[in-house]
């Protein structure tokens, strides 16, 4: 008997860990220091549109969107997205770039992003995030037109 609760305890510890091992694989890893993020309106998939109306290299930007990366969720699900709104440059202190895809949402709604060179995988931004986004980039937009 003893023996079989021993086995009951070892299965749940090792679904426990396989569970935390999964979860941490839901989030995008943005190990390296991010330098600036550059953001355009974008001429679809595959590709940045390089004529940027913004550019972040301040500390305190750097920051608020090294958050909204590091909060962002994996999504598992087949992805069929209308063309992109916006494309997202992330340079890091190693010289190194990552390219997303952004489609905003509106305030207290989701934002998808995607990465340029994986089209087959979103990740999801929380409203509150979303929030921080419309605040950096819509702004910009209109100032724009």
């Amino acid at each position: 008997m003893k023996r079989f609760i021993f086995l009951i305890f070892a299965s749940i510890l090792l679904s426990i860990g396989l569970i935390g091992c999964q979860s941490g694989d839901n989030t995008l890893k943005m190990d390296k220091e991010i330098t600036k993020v550059s953001i355009s309106k974008s001429n679809g998939f595959g590709q940045i549109n390089p004529e940027f109306f913004a550019e972040y290299d301040d500390e305190k930007t750097i920051k608020a969107l090294r958050s909204i990366f590091s909060n962002m969720v994996k999504e598992q699900m087949e992805v069929s997205m209308a063309e992109p709104e916006f494309d997202v440059n992330v340079k890091f202190k190693d010289g190194s770039e990552q390219g997303f895809h952004l489609w905003i949402g509106e305030k207290g709604q989701r934002s998808t992003l995607m990465e340029i060179e994986n089209t087959n995988t979103i990740y999801t931004v929380s409203e509150e995030m979303t929030n921080m986004l419309l605040d950096l980039i819509l702004a910009l937009v209109d100032e724009g037109n």
